[in-house]
Parts: C-alpha cells; sequence; structure tokens
C-alpha cells in the first residue's frame, strides 16, 4: 500500500515517550502514545500517529481522552506533526507537575 509518509521516517523522527508517558510502533508506521490511568479501563490520553493514505496530508493524529476522540489533526510534513507531539507530551507533564 502506498503511504503519504515513509513509516520508517514517522517512526524514527517521533520523540520517545516522556513520564509516564508509553510508546508503541508497528509495522505499518502507526505510533501510539498512551498515559494510563488507574480509575479507568481506557488510557487518560492517547495520541495516535500515522501516514495518512485517506486524506491529502502527510500526517494524521488522533487524540484521545479517556474513551472518547478529542480530535483529528492532518500535516502536510512529519516535521509539523513532530513539533505538535512535543508540544503535546510537554504540556501533559507540565500539567502533572503543576498538579503535584
Amino acid at each position: 500500500m502506498e503511504t503519504a509518509v515513509d513509516a520508517d521516517l514517522l517512526r524514527e523522527r517521533l520523540p520517545p515517550a516522556p513520564g509516564e508517558w508509553i510508546r508503541t510502533d508497528d509495522k505499518t508506521g502507526t505510533v501510539e502514545y498512551r498515559l494510563p490511568d488507574d480509575d479507568t479501563p481506557c488510557t487518560a490520553g492517547k495520541l495516535t500517529l500515522r501516514p495518512d493514505v485517506l486524506g491529502e496530508g502527510a500526517v494524521r493524529l488522533d487524540r484521545t481522552v479517556r474513551c472518547q476522540s478529542v480530535g483529528t489533526d492532518r500535516f502536510d510534513s512529519v516535521d509539523a506533526a513532530v513539533r505538535v507531539v512535543d508540544r503535546e507530551l510537554s504540556q501533559s507533564l507540565d500539567a502533572a507537575d503543576d498538579a503535584t
């Protein structure tokens, strides 16, 4: 299957999981960041990135909080997706630090 962006490039460029986040990668280029939550069977938060094969972008980002989708964005480049992922992961760590 032809993808909008090289799956290996996407996996390589995305950051490691910070703090309590867990990162998983698969051979299709999908990368998931999950933030566990002891209070729900769902994750507290999840970012799922994959090559965008259905839209016109290069990378698709799906956001989930608890068990609900909270939006999808598409990016024209891996660099743009990486910047957003870095920002969102950092913001979640900052919010956790503020809560403690």
